[in-house]
């Protein structure tokens, strides 16, 4: 997974009333932050200074380990439940995160499930498979009830990320997705390049998309 498009840092808005420009916080909500690229994006937006993180994960302590090991800075995120696997999780993490009262303005849709050895599909709490379920439609629903909030805000550079892979593909011979896994996973990969691409044709410069190769 190595499809991403880079955060830039926050632009001063106009000057104040004093004379002097200032830098509001920029807040972005990042999908599957407790490891990999997600925990390393975190690290990153969090060091700067410029970035409150909202990490979005299922196991809250392996998250607040993950980010005391990375030496990420108190007070520069929050953890937040989130399981892509149930649909009604989604809808109360939008709802968790409208309680934190902070405006929103970069969405990263990050998180995936990857089981290239199941003998046998795995299905999400709405009977969806959990690749597609979680890495597609889990996700289609968060960026679908966040589109309000990113397009009330007020941050010059706000956007919505989708992270993809390279991998993706439909094969048409097994529309269902019973077939092995490795495959499921490719789908639902595809599936998000095409979400993607829906998001920027309906509105243009909320979802941006930078090709890069790796694994």
């Amino acid at each position: 997974r190595a499809q991403a498009a880079a955060v830039s840092a926050p632009t001063a808005t106009p000057a104040s009333p004093s004379g002097k420009k200032t830098v509001r916080t920029g807040n972005a909500i990042i999908t599957g932050a407790s490891s990999g690229l997600g925990l390393a994006t975190a690290k990153a937006l969090a060091e700067s200074g410029k970035w409150h993180v909202i990490m979005a994960c299922r196991d809250y302590l392996k998250t607040a380990r993950a980010a005391r090991a990375a030496g990420m800075p108190k007070g520069s995120y929050t953890i937040v439940h989130l399981d892509l696997a149930s649909l009604d999780s989604v809808r109360q993490f939008v709802k968790n995160v409208r309680q934190l009262d902070m405006p929103i303005d970069v969405v990263v849709c990050n998180a995936a499930v990857y089981q290239p050895t199941a003998k046998e599909p795995s299905f999400t709490a709405d009977g969806f498979e959990m690749s597609v379920g979680v890495n597609h439609l889990g996700h289609f629903l968060l960026a679908r009830e966040l589109l309000e909030d990113l397009k009330a805000s007020d941050y010059p550079s706000k956007r919505l990320i989708i992270v993809g892979s390279i991998t993706g593909n439909i094969y048409m011979r097994d529309p269902l997705f019973l077939c092995r896994c490795g495959r499921r996973f490719t789908v639902s990969e595809c599936n998000l390049h095409f979400c993607e691409q829906g998001t920027r044709t309906r509105l243009p410069g909320t979802c941006r998309r930078r090709r890069t190769w790796g694994t």
